[in-house]
């Protein structure tokens, strides 16, 4: 893996192509995936908040059919109550034999009884049919005794009573038909009944549900807020006389919860439950799958055909960028060739010159031989021959001057001395310069560290820039080469004429192709000494003013990192 990365980094940074095409690829990517991650994230939430509905619906609709359940239970035993209360003669309520087969039919029918009994209008329980010893029993100070002298019917809280247990009474009133007399006839259910009833309610492990009276006290027991006739222990507000159904979100042990309560009709009880499992968050993971699988799938496609594209793209990219190196190769090997066909002349006439002393030499040593004696002209001779050795020693340097400059494959880093090479590059066109009598005035420093890089392409720029340097002045003008060290690894070359200079709105376009300001010229001189230079490291800048001349400045390192041309 170490390996792996390794040579990705190393492509990285060492291919350029490499280099486009993962920028290209992530960068698409990138933007590709963001609509699809905005649409993913939208539809989550979306769906989210759809299931979060749901959630809360059905937990209305589970509240509701508890509640009803609660009501039928309630309902169901009051109008059986009162059915038997109006119905059975008056002797089912003061013999205790048929008290008690009363109480054991009506405990066979429903479930959850405990005792029976009957209560007079002074509030002593005059029959009484249960497990307990209860008959005599004064209630008249309870709260219940006391809201049924005003009511036909009530269900108490769940209390303890005489009995020490948590239970709740059922109580029917009967008025007598003389005096506005009363008795009462209670039924006590056991608490049990209702937990089971509320168990119904489908929650989770961390849920709980249970039953409070209006004064917050519990009616069963809690998993986490306390046991039956214990204050609630949880803060909340609860409107008590309301009905409907109330959910809301509330912050429990530091965790987002819901809330959902309701009041039983005809009982004192509000049923509620808490719930801190967030079922609803379930239902979502497997839309979150589907989503996934969905788009992971969407991003390897995406990542597919990006990467394709863009990989037959910087292929053309390459395919062109090979085809403008060839393209340029060949101006910049045309471009020398017509700088050597300007030499031409010079070079011409610079091999003319040995030759006619060498032919005027050896004319007069045939002379000599024919009609002197050799003998006595041996001196002679031997300057004969030593300035016939001269002059070819003269057409070799020049020969091999043009050779080195023209030869198309003479691309290879050497070090040399930026100087020299300048004045060796003024030599090519001396001729010229001396014909329209031009002043080179030379600004070297002396002490200039040797530079390693390839030789030829720089002479090649230089001649470029001199031979404009040359066109653009008049006779007798001015042309200063200054060379000085601008850092520890940077030699700065000034070309500086005194000529007619560049118009500003030309100056910009003065490195594009096939742009010239001569009458003739092909617009490849300066376009391709730009990409030379940029070649070998270096940058290339002008300064110009119309009517003033122009200043070509060259920036090149000691130690350039060359660029091969293949």
């Amino acid at each position: 893996m170490f390996n792996f990365i390794k040579q990705f980094i190393t492509k990285l940074t060492e291919d350029r192509y490499f280099y486009l095409k993962f920028r290209l690829i992530l960068f698409n990517t990138f933007f590709a995936i963001i609509p699809l991650m905005i649409v993913v994230t939208i539809t989550y939430f979306w769906i989210y908040e759809i299931v979060h509905d749901e959630f809360k619906n059905n937990l209305r609709w589970q509240m509701e059919e508890t509640r009803h359940s609660l009501e039928f239970f309630i309902s169901e035993r009051k109008s059986a109550l009162k059915f038997i209360v109006s119905s059975y003669p008056q002797e089912y309520f003061s013999d205790e034999k048929k008290f008690f087969q009363l109480f054991s039919n009506f405990k066979r029918e429903f479930e959850g009884i405990i005792d029976m009994g009957i209560i007079n209008s002074n509030g002593i329980q005059t029959l009484y049919v249960g497990p307990y010893q209860l008959k005599g029993k004064d209630y008249s100070q309870t709260e219940w005794f006391k809201e049924m002298t005003l009511k036909s019917d009530y269900v108490t809280d769940v209390f303890l009573g005489y009995r020490k247990i948590p239970h709740f009474s059922i109580i029917i009133k009967k008025e007598m038909p003389s005096g506005g007399d009363f008795w009462l006839l209670r039924v006590s259910i056991n608490m049990d009944i209702l937990q089971k009833l509320i168990s119904n309610l489908e929650i989770g492990s961390q849920d709980d549900v249970f039953l409070i009276n209006k004064q917050l006290i519990l009616q069963t027991n809690s998993k986490y807020f306390g046991n039956a006739l214990e204050p609630l222990k949880l803060n909340i507000i609860i409107e008590r006389e309301s009905d409907r159904i109330k959910i809301y979100d509330v912050e429990l042990n530091k965790k987002q919860a819901y809330i959902a309560y309701t009041s039983i009709r005809e009982t004192p009880w509000i049923l509620l439950t808490t719930i801190c499992s967030k079922p609803y968050a379930k239902i979502p993971t497997f839309f979150t799958k589907e989503v996934t699988m969905i788009s992971l799938l969407s991003i390897a496609i995406i990542f597919f055909v990006i990467t394709t594209s863009i990989n037959n793209l910087v292929n053309r990219v390459r395919k062109a960028d090979h085809e403008r190196e060839i393209a340029i190769a060949n101006a910049e090997h045309a471009d020398k060739l017509a700088s050597i066909g300007r030499l031409a002349a010079g070079v011409a006439h610079e091999i003319n010159n040995p030759l006619a002393i060498i032919n005027e030499k050896a004319g007069l040593m045939k002379d000599l031989l024919e009609y002197g004696d050799p003998s006595q002209n041996k001196e002679k001779f031997l300057q004969l021959v030593s300035s016939i050795q001269d002059s070819v020693t003269r057409c070799k340097t020049i020969t091999h001057r043009l050779l080195s400059f023209s030869k198309r494959i003479d691309k290879a880093r050497e070090e040399f001395n930026i100087n020299e090479a300048i004045q060796e590059v003024v030599g090519f066109i001396e001729k010229e310069i001396h014909n329209k009598g031009i002043n080179i005035v030379y600004e070297f420093q002396e002490d200039l560290p040797k530079i390693t890089t390839d030789k030829g392409q720089l002479q090649q720029v230089l001649l470029n820039i001199i031979n404009n340097a040359v066109d653009a002045v008049d006779i007798g003008g001015t042309i200063e080469i200054m060379t000085r060290l601008s850092d520890k690894n940077h030699i700065k070359i000034s070309i500086k004429d005194n000529g007619h200079g560049i118009p500003k709105d030309k100056l910009k376009h003065i490195f594009e192709p096939f742009y010239t300001t001569k009458k003739k010229g092909t617009g490849l001189g300066l376009y391709i000494s730009y990409g030379i230079i940029k070649k070998l490291g270096g940058d290339i800048t002008v300064q110009s003013e119309e009517g003033k001349g122009t200043i070509f400045t060259i920036e090149i390192p000691v130690y350039p990192e060359v660029e091969e041309i293949k």
